[in-house]
């Protein structure tokens, strides 16, 4: 399971979830990627799910991340 959200102090943060219930397998923070500042954090989602998407082990956890981002997070179509 992907979730994605707004944390308390407004930054982006990925969740993914798979074998445990108790915590997520991986996390990773919207603040630790080199964003643009002149283009609104909103149309950078995509970008940066890619880059977590590219630091995942196993290549279909990284298509499963790939394909969320493009249905959900593609903000130009």
């Amino acid at each position: 399971m992907i979730k994605v959200y707004k944390n308390d102090s407004g930054n982006y943060v990925c969740e993914l979830w798979a074998a445990s219930t108790k915590h997520p397998d991986s996390i990773f923070h919207m603040e630790d990627f080199e964003t643009v500042d002149f283009i609104e954090p909103e149309y950078q989602v995509f970008q940066w799910l890619l880059e977590c998407a590219s630091k995942l082990t196993f290549p279909f956890h990284a298509k499963e991340l790939a394909e969320y981002a493009l249905k959900n997070w593609v903000n130009f179509m």
